[in-house]
């Protein structure tokens, strides 16, 4: 029998999952299901593959550095026999897994790689198992770098990056938020209210328990409620905790703007909170991009939770995407509730998107995000009307494109008109049923009432929400 025959499934899996993203362009993610599907892995490989070509994703620049170190040639380095060498890498620096195991594992992934690239391999993960406390301590770079570059390293994630996360939440909850980067994320769904007895049945058997808002569970198991047919017949939708509660708190009497609706699953909650507490609204959607209006759309129609009109276009110019609804009502619309999910870095999830960090550039997050953000809350502001709300969300920790675009907002003409209320606020007169959701959403919220979340050990994603009162 063959050396390679020993290598374990999961880690060929790994494999397959990291060539197939790199060869056709797609998430690491997305192709996880299919892979161990395709090769019939049982729950726990397809587990432990989906950890470490995940895993790999997150960290691959700080892989690289580190293989890079003591590689003679690293541009010849072949692309397969470098995602071999990357999950040999994650393997020693990140889950300690015993060096004799990590070296022995990707040397044969690399053979399965290129038939003449053991020899290499052996060698080059030898050395970054030999290296690895140096090289996660930083010991190589100037004293003055050392603590951020340690970080950076550690995290897996760009020294930039850090140093951004840690000038907005500052050093304690800077290193909290890194410390769970390698951490699974923990997955909730929101219940359709009028399906609940159906999805309840679904729910059982993934051992779901309820959280502290109407309708909200946590799920170990979300490929059991895949098999059901639960997501594909909107009986729930699968959203971060931190996020259904933003949506739960966005929900209002009267009409409501969704500006960056994308596929819809904010405007599912809000539809299903609405139906919980009997709130009469009209919902129109916007998203830039007209195949995720129908299938915001779509959803909403199979879901059986009312009716909503999606409309697609430039959020940074709404007279534009709302002329049709202007036209009708013979002047220019304003609604009760304006919500504003806006794009944004990604920060706060990036423990679920591991390709996010090393896409990501300084100008996108300290310019050019932060910007698009603020044109958006100023042309979303002229649609407010009065006593109306404005909610601005994103999923970002970095303080430019949150606390830095409320307080940009706030000092424009168009935000002089607005004042700052507690999240928590919107959801006080909701009834005893969404007690606990008000005690989770004041939890995160600062002196000014803005709501930030972050993704610790063992909790829900990073969220950020302001909530505007037009006075």
């Amino acid at each position: 029998m063959s050396k390679a025959a020993h290598l374990s499934r999961g880690r060929r899996a790994a494999f397959r999952i990291l060539s197939s993203a790199r060869e056709r362009d797609r998430y690491a993610r997305e192709l996880a299901s299919e892979v161990c599907a395709a090769m019939g892995l049982e729950a726990r490989d397809a587990a432990f593959a989906r950890r470490l070509a995940l895993g790999a994703t997150a960290a691959c620049g700080c892989l690289d550095d580190a293989l890079d170190r003591v590689l003679d040639d690293p541009r010849a380095l072949d692309p397969e026999v470098r995602d071999a060498l990357r999950i040999g890498a994650y393997e020693l620096l990140y889950l300690k897994t015993p060096p004799q195991v990590a070296v022995s594992q990707g040397v044969e992934l690399a053979r399965a790689a290129s038939r003449g690239a053991a020899g290499l391999a052996n060698a080059v993960l030898r050395r970054v198992a030999e290296d690895s406390v140096a090289f996660l301590d930083a010991g190589d770079v100037p004293e003055r770098h050392r603590i951020a570059v340690s970080r950076a390293r550690r995290a897996g994630l760009p020294t930039w990056l850090v140093r951004r996360i840690v000038d907005s939440l500052g050093d304690e909850r800077a290193d909290a938020t890194l410390a769970s980067q390698f951490e699974p994320a923990p997955i909730a769904v929101q219940v359709n209210p009028l399906r609940a007895e159906g999805a309840a049945v679904s729910l059982r058997g993934d051992g779901a328990r309820p959280l502290g808002l109407p309708g909200s569970f946590a799920v170990e198991r979300v490929a059991e409620l895949v098999r059901s047919g639960a997501f594909a017949r909107a009986d729930v939708v699968a959203s971060d905790y931190h996020a259904q509660l933003i949506a739960a708190a966005a929900v209002r009497p009267g009409s409501c703007l969704e500006v960056g609706a994308g596929r819809g699953t904010k405007t599912f909650m809000m539809m299903a909170h609405a139906r919980r507490r009997e709130v009469d609204r009209v919902h129109i959607a916007l998203d830039l991009y007209e195949g995720k209006c129908r299938a915001n759309e779509q959803r909403v129609a199979c879901s059986g939770l009312g009716s909503i009109k999606a409309v697609s276009g430039d959020a940074t110019d709404l007279d534009a995407c709302l002329s049709g609804i202007d036209a009708e009502a013979g002047r220019p619309v304003l609604f009760d509730t304006v919500f504003v999910d806006a794009p944004c870095s990604g920060t706060g999830t990036m423990r679920r998107h591991g390709e996010i960090p090393w896409r990501l550039a300084p100008q996108a997050c300290d310019v050019e995000l932060p910007g698009l953000q603020l044109a958006m809350l100023r042309e979303a502001a002229g649609r407010v009307a009065a006593g109306g709300e404005l909610v601005y969300a994103t999923c970002s920790v970095l303080r430019a494109e949150n606390q830095g675009a409320v307080d940009a907002f706030l000092a424009s003409p168009e935000g002089e008109g607005f004042a700052l209320a507690p999240l928590s606020g919107a959801l006080r007169g909701a009834g005893p049923a969404y007690g606990a959701a008000v005690w989770d959403l004041a939890a995160c919220e600062d002196e000014r009432g803005l709501f930030q979340s972050l993704p610790v050990c063992g909790g829900f994603d990073g969220h950020f929400c302001a909530r505007f009162v037009r006075v």
